[in-house]
C-alpha cells in the first residue's frame, strides 16, 4: 500500500484492537491508517469510515494473530487527498481513501468522524502534520 503515515511526535499509548487474520501473503504495513468495523475490531481503511487508529507494527496476513496494537494519539504526517485539495491549518480531517485524509464536513462533525487536526496547510497530494485524537 502506498501513503502511509510518518511519526512525527508521541505516540505515547497503543491500545489492542481486533483484527481479521486474513489470507496468507496479504500483510498489512505498519503506518496504515485503519477503519473501525466492529466495538474495537479494525482493518485497513478503504475510504469515508470511521477511524480506528495508526497500525503500530505489520499485520501479517494468515500468520493465525488477531490482535493488533494502534496508536489513537499523537502527531503523524498524513496524506491529502487529490480531491477537493488543500487543507488549511486549524481544519478537523476525516478519512478520505486508503491512508488519505481530507477536509471533515459539517455533517462529519456531528458523526465522530473526526481523526484529529491539521498542525499545518497541506497542499493536495502531499504530506502534512496531523495531531490524532479529534478537535483539541
Amino acid at each position: 500500500m502506498a501513503d502511509e503515515a510518518e511519526l512525527v511526535e508521541g505516540p505515547y499509548e497503543v491500545h489492542d484492537f481486533t483484527i481479521a487474520d486474513g489470507s496468507s501473503g496479504t500483510d498489512i504495513e505498519k503506518f496504515t491508517l485503519m477503519k473501525l468495523t466492529d466495538p474495537r475490531t479494525c482493518a485497513a481503511s478503504d475510504g469515508a469510515n470511521v477511524f480506528a487508529g495508526i497500525l503500530s507494527a505489520t499485520k501479517v496476513g494468515g500468520n493465525g494473530k488477531t490482535e493488533v496494537g494502534l496508536w489513537t494519539e499523537g502527531i503523524f504526517k498524513l496524506t491529502a487527498c487529490a480531491t477537493p485539495g488543500t487543507i488549511t491549518a486549524g481544519m478537523p480531517v476525516v478519512l478520505s481513501g486508503p491512508n488519505l485524509i481530507r477536509v471533515a464536513i459539517a455533517a462529519e462533525l456531528l458523526t465522530g468522524a473526526v481523526i484529529g487536526k491539521a498542525l499545518e496547510t497541506i497542499a493536495a497530494s502531499t504530506q502534512g502534520e496531523v495531531k490524532l485524537g479529534g478537535l483539541n
